[in-house]
C-alpha cells in the first residue's frame, strides 16, 4: 500500500494532494493515510502535510534503499525483478539460499539487506556492514548449460559490472583484482562472491554476493591503508538505488555477452580492467605459499604465475598478494 501513496506522491510531485483523494484511492482512513505517511518519512521522504490541504513530496528520494526506489530505476529484463529486502540479517548469502529452498520460481531475484551481522567474503572472511552506507547484495542466477567450470566468468562478469557503475559516479580509475576484488588505487571498494550447486557438471544456480563501500566517510583505522568507499575517492554522497540499478543493468547485459560470444569475451573484458597482470604476487594457500609475476589467465580465468620461467596455474588461493 505505501508503494500506492507513492506513486501517488510522485505523479504530483511538488504539488499537493489532497487526504480525501488518497483515501479514495486507497480505500483507507485519514488516520491509516497518516500514519503511512510518518512511516514513509522515517525513511527518508520529505513528505509535508497541512490540514485541509493534503500531503506533498518536496523532492525525489535521495539514497533511500528500498524495493520501491530500486523498481524505480530499474532498466533490466530479468535481474531485480523481485527483491527481497531486509532492515537487518545475518547474511544475504543465507537468504538468497533459503530463497532458493522454498521457490523454485527466483531466477534473477535479489537480496539486499541494509545491515549484515555476519557479512562474508571468499574463504568464510567477514565484510564490514555497517547500518545505511553501502551496498549488501546476493543475485540469483539460473543459467541454462553453464558447466560449473564457467563459474569463474559470472564472477568476472559482476565484477566488472560493478567497476562499470563506479565509472558513473565519479570513480574512474577502478580496477579489478584476481580474482573477486574492485579496487582503488590498490583499496579494496568492492569484493564478490559466487557460490553455486551444480549437477552432473552443469550449474542448476548460482548466488552472486557483492558488497560496495559507498558512503562510508571514515575506515576503521586497521583497514584505512587497505579499504575505501565512493565517498571518500569522490567527496560524493551517493544514491544507492541508482548505484544497484547500474550494476544490474550491466551485468544483465554482460551475461547477454557471455550467452552470445562466450566467456573469452568476458574474461578479455576483465583483462581491459585489471590490476594484477604484470605485477609481482604472493600466493598464499592451504597447500604451499610462492611469489612470481602475474601473466595471464587461461581459457578457464585461472592466474598464471610465472616463478623463474616456469608456469604455475592459480585455480583458488586464500590469498594474493601485491609484492613492491
Amino acid at each position: 500500500m505505501n508503494s500506492i501513496i507513492l506513486d501517488e506522491l510522485y505523479k504530483n510531485l511538488g504539488k499537493y494532494i489532497t487526504s480525501d483523494k488518497m483515501c479514495k484511492k486507497l480505500g483507507i482512513s485519514r488516520i491509516a493515510i497518516w500514519n503511512r505517511i510518518k512511516n514513509l518519512q522515517k525513511l527518508g521522504y520529505k513528505i509535508e502535510g497541512k490540514r485541509s490541504v493534503g500531503y506533498i513530496l518536496k523532492e525525489e528520494a535521495k539514497d533511500i534503499l528500498i524495493p520501491y526506489e530500486i523498481r524505480r530505476r530499474l532498466n533490466t529484463e530479468i535481474f531485480g525483478r523481485r527483491i527481497e529486502y531486509f532492515r537487518l540479517t545475518s547474511s544475504t548469502m543465507d537468504e538468497a539460499e533459503y530463497l532458493i529452498e522454498k521457490d523454485e520460481n527466483v531466477d534473477g531475484a535479489i537480496v539486499i539487506a541494509e545491515e549484515q551481522t555476519s557479512g562474508r567474503g571468499r574463504q568464510k572472511r567477514k565484510w564490514l556492514s555497517p547500518q545505511g552506507e553501502n551496498v549488501y547484495v546476493s543475485l540469483i542466477f539460473k543459467p541454462k548449460g553453464m558447466n560449473v567450470s564457467d563459474s569463474i566468468a559470472l564472477m568476472f562478469a559482476i565484477s566488472i559490472a560493478i567497476k562499470e557503475a563506479l565509472s558513473d559516479f565519479g570513480v574512474e580509475d577502478a580496477k579489478i583484482k584476481w580474482p573477486n576484488d574492485v579496487m582503488v588505487n590498490d583499496k579494496k571498494i568492492a569484493g564478490v562472491l559466487v557460490e553455486t550447486k551444480s549437477e552432473s557438471g552443469i550449474l542448476s544456480h548460482a548466488i552472486i554476493g557483492f558488497g560496495i563501500n559507498v558512503n562510508m566517510e571514515h575506515m576503521p583505522d586497521e583497514l584505512k591503508d587497505k579499504a575505501t568507499s565512493i565517498k571518500i575517492e569522490t567527496g560524493i554522497h551517493v544514491d544507492r538505488a541508482t548505484l544497484l540499478s547500474n550494476i544490474l543493468f550491466y551485468f544483465e547485459n554482460l551475461i547477454k555477452m557471455l550467452d552470445r560470444d562466450g566467456k573469452k569475451a568476458i574474461f578479455d573484458l576483465w583483462r581491459k580492467y585489471n590490476n594484477t597482470l604484470g605485477r609481482k604476487v604472493e600466493v598464499l594457500s592451504d597447500k604451499e605459499n610462492f611469489s612470481g609475476f602475474a601473466k595471464d589467465i587461461d581459457e578457464n580465468g585461472f592466474l598464471l604465475v610465472d616463478i623463474g620461467g616456469n608456469i604455475k596455474k592459480v585455480i583458488t588461493a586464500e590469498s594474493v598478494r601485491f609484492v613492491e
